[in-house]
C-alpha cells in the first residue's frame, strides 16, 4: 500500500507552501490562537531530559515528510532514527520474534496490528496527561473506538475507506451499475481485463462479502465460500491484483480500480478523469495508528512526538503529505478544496453506518484460515 510514497516528491512543493502558510498565519497559535498548541507537562519534559535524545521509529519508507522530522529535531533537540517495513504484516511478525524490539514509536500500522500486539502484552499504555493536543483535537469518533475506548494503547492519525475508482474518459458515468459493488463484480463485457483489485486478501474478499450483503469481516464459512465464487467469476475481468496500480491507470490499461480513499486522490493528480466511488452498500473503514512498544527506551520522547503531531499546523502538513483523511477534528478545513470534495474525505454519518470497521475475527481463527485458502486458490 505504501510503496506509492516514493512517487510523491512532487508533493514537497505543496507541502512547503502549506507549512509556510500555516506557520506564518498561526505563529500565535501556541500563545492561544484559534487552535492553540498545548505543551506537554514539565514532568514529561523532565523525563525526556533523562532519555537518550533519540527517537527510534518504525515506519513505511518515505511515508512521513522529512521536513516534519527536521522541525521536531530543531525544536526539541531529539534525533529521529527511522527503520522501515515493506508490508504491514511484518510489524506483528517482527515483534513476535523479538518482543523487546527497541522502537519508541510504530507509525502507519493498521488498528488490527495494534490490537494483536496489545493482546500479546507488547504495547505500553499511553499517559494522556502527556498528550494534551491529542485529547483536545482528536475527533470524538476516534476517542471511543470499540477495541480501545479512550485510546489507551494507540492513537489513530488518519482514516480511510476501501473504494473503487473509474476513468470517466472511458467509462460512461451513466453506467447503471456505477455506485454499487455490483459494477466491480458484475461488470459489462467491455471491461474484461480492465479491472484491478487490491493485492490484499482481506480487502478483495471483504468487498465481495459486502457485495453479497454480508459483513466485510465475516468468518462464516458459507458466506466466505460464496465470496470466493464471486471472485473466481470476476477473475476473467481482472488485469492484475495490485495495491498501487498507478502505471496501469496512467497508461489506460486499467479503467476500474479497487483501492483506498487517499491512493486514488493521488493518482487523480495525474489522471484528471479518475472518479472515486464509495459503494452504496457500504464498505470497510479503518485507521492508521501510532503506538509505543514495550521495548521503548524513550517513552517520554515518544509522547512528546505524539503531542507534536496533533498540533493543528503540524497535523495539516502531515495529512497533506499522506493524502488520507485526518482524525484531527479541525485539519480538513485547511486542506485544498479538491481534497475536501473527493469522495471519502468527508463522509456522511448515514453512509458511515453502512460501513464495517476492524474486527479481529477476520484476522484470526477460522476467518483468517479460510481467507488464506481462498486467496491461494484465487491467485493460482
Amino acid at each position: 500500500m505504501k510503496s506509492k510514497f516514493t512517487a510523491r516528491i512532487g508533493s514537497m512543493f505543496v507541502l512547503g507552501l502549506l507549512a509556510c502558510f500555516l506557520l506564518t498565519l498561526n505563529s500565535g497559535w501556541a500563545a492561544g490562537g484559534k487552535y492553540p498548541n498545548f505543551p506537554v507537562p514539565d514532568e514529561c519534559m523532565q523525563q525526556v531530559g533523562n532519555e537518550s535524545k533519540t527517537l527510534n521509529v518504525y515506519n513505511w519508507a518515505e511515508y512521513y515528510p522529512k521536513k516534519l522530522y527536521e522541525m521536531f529535531e530543531a525544536e526539541f533537540g531529539i534525533k529521529i532514527v527511522e527503520d522501515h517495513y515493506a508490508d504491514a504484516n511484518e510489524v506483528v511478525q517482527k515483534f513476535k520474534l523479538n518482543p523487546k524490539m527497541p522502537y519508541d514509536l510504530v507509525f502507519g500500522a493498521g488498528a488490527r496490528h495494534a490490537i494483536l500486539l496489545e493482546g500479546m502484552g507488547l504495547l505500553q499504555h499511553l499517559n494522556h496527561d502527556w498528550l494534551p493536543n491529542v485529547d483536545a483535537y482528536i475527533a470524538d469518533d476516534f476517542k471511543k473506538l470499540h477495541f480501545d475506548p479512550g485510546n489507551q494503547f494507540q492513537i489513530p492519525i488518519n482514516r480511510y475507506h476501501t473504494v473503487y475508482a473509474y476513468n470517466s474518459e472511458f467509462v460512461d458515468s451513466n453506467e447503471p451499475l456505477l455506485g454499487s459493488w455490483k459494477f466491480l463484480f458484475e461488470p459489462p463485457e467491455k471491461y474484461r481485463n480492465k479491472i484491478t483489485m487490491l493485492d490484499n486478501a482481506f480487502h478483495a474478499i471483504g468487498s465481495a462479502l459486502k457485495y453479497l450483503g454480508y459483513a466485510y469481516t465475516s468468518d462464516n464459512e458459507s458466506e466466505l465460500m460464496q465470496a470466493k465464487a464471486v471472485l473466481m467469476k470476476q477473475k476473467d475481468y481482472v488485469i492484475a491484483y495490485d495495491s498501487w496500480p498507478r502505471r496501469l491507470i496512467v497508461e489506460n490499461n486499467a479503467l476500474v480500480t479497487q483501492s483506498w480513499t487517499g491512493d486514488m486522490w493521488y493518482v487523480a493528480r495525474d489522471v484528471k478523469s479518475l472518479r472515486n466511488v464509495l459503494p452504496k452498500e457500504g464498505t470497510f473503514w479503518g485507521s492508521e495508528c501510532l503506538f509505543i512498544p514495550k521495548g521503548s527506551k524513550n517513552p517520554a520522547a515518544a509522547h512528546l512526538f505524539l503531542n507534536f503531531l496533533f498540533r493543528t499546523e503540524i497535523n495539516a502538513m502531515l495529512i497533506e503529505w499522506i493524502g488520507n483523511p485526518p482524525t484531527h477534528k479541525h485539519v480538513m478545513e485547511f486542506m485544498p478544496k479538491e481534497m475536501q470534495e473527493w469522495p471519502g474525505f468527508v463522509v456522511d454519518p448515514a453512509y458511515q453506518e453502512k460501513c464495517d470497521g476492524t474486527d479481529l475475527k477476520a484476522f484470526t481463527g477460522q476467518g483468517h484460515a479460510l481467507r488464506m485458502r481462498i486467496w491461494e486458490d484465487l491467485k493460482k
